[in-house]
């Protein structure tokens, strides 16, 4: 017999609602298509009498561009974003009788070099979201890395320099292991939607932050033709790539309700923001900062928005910019 009633469990998928955004519902049902899917794996997880598992591919690195981002660290909109993931574990675990589980894994290797971001970054990047974490005693959070993924190593356990001399052959496997022959990537984004979304959002990404990366040619950062079709290039290979690495979270977790922290139709996930904002999904917190209004609301914002030294001063915490505090508004 089962121990969930159906109030409980319609609770669970209105809270994964709750906690979510999406470019547009079915017509239908005014629901993201998802939840049908997500339905079905809690069923699983309570016959199983297993916690219920999300998981979330996220958190790759602070963004160089200054113009976005107030240093390499984590920072308030970290924190906050890992609290309300830990929140969202915390309300379903309140109904659902065996918890909730969320497994960060890291996606910053899948792409990284790509941007010309340097590995040894990322991995100190990772090590500070963990400390976070631990710090604040996010207790329903896991992190791992694309070693974990393909099952190449214990990515909490290996040393930075371990870590580094892995990452070649590991984005080799990915694609080697995830991609078949023929692939077009071309026909993926002109066919899927959400992989459109996903390739729009990366092009641009590359057009604000290419000329930061520091192992990207000078070259393509000081001629204007070669760094737009450069930024072209490294959407569509980063896109190719998310491609392959989702294909390799779904065989590596493929009972866990996937999460994504990106906008999306709701079709293949949900799609929760990390900071929620009145207007908009808002900015992921390694390509923003985070504003604290006089009202006392989080606003995600890029650093060259909120520069003003009469209107906005920078916080630290442990020498580090951690957040700006609006001081007088208009």
């Amino acid at each position: 017999m089962s121990s969930l009633s159906d109030s409980d469990f319609t609770t669970i998928l209105e809270t994964f609602e709750c906690f979510s955004k999406h470019e547009k519902r079915d017509a239908s049902s005014g629901t993201a298509p998802y939840r049908a899917t997500a339905a079905r794996k809690i069923r699983q997880f309570e016959a199983a009498k297993k916690p219920i598992s999300l998981l979330l591919p996220a958190f790759p690195w602070k963004s160089p561009n200054p113009q976005k981002a107030l240093s390499k660290s984590p920072d308030l909109g970290e924190e906050l974003g890992l609290k309300r993931l830990d929140r969202l574990c915390k309300e379903l675990a309140s109904v659902f009788p065996y918890g909730a589980q969320i497994t960060i894994v890291s996606d910053g290797s899948v792409y990284n070099d790509l941007l010309g971001y340097p590995d040894e970054d990322m991995f100190n990047y990772g090590k500070e979201l963990r400390d976070m974490a631990c710090e604040n005693h996010l207790t329903s959070i896991t992190f791992m890395r694309l070693v974990d993924v393909l099952d190449l190593s214990d990515g909490n356990a290996m040393s930075k320099n371990t870590f580094l001399n892995m990452m070649a052959i590991c984005r080799s496997e990915l694609e080697r292991r995830f991609l078949a022959p023929g692939f077009s990537i071309e026909e993926e984004i002109k066919n899927h939607p959400d992989t459109a979304l996903t390739y729009r959002g990366f092009v641009k990404g590359a057009q604000d932050d290419l000329r930061w990366g520091p192992n990207i040619p000078q070259d393509v950062k000081s001629k204007e033709d070669k760094y737009r079709e450069e930024a072209q290039r490294v959407g569509e290979r980063m896109t190719q790539r998310l491609i392959a690495y989702e294909k390799a979270l779904e065989f590596r977790f493929p009972h866990s309700i996937r999460i994504s922290i990106h906008p999306s139709t709701g079709e293949s996930k949900f799609s929760v923001p990390l900071v929620p904002q009145p207007d908009c999904f808002g900015l992921t917190p390694w390509h923003s900062c985070l504003l604290v209004t006089t009202q006392g609301d989080y606003r995600t914002t890029w650093a060259k928005n909120v520069t003003d030294p009469e209107k906005y001063e920078v916080v630290y915490r442990n020498n580090i910019p951690y957040f700006v505090r609006e001081i007088r508004c208009d």
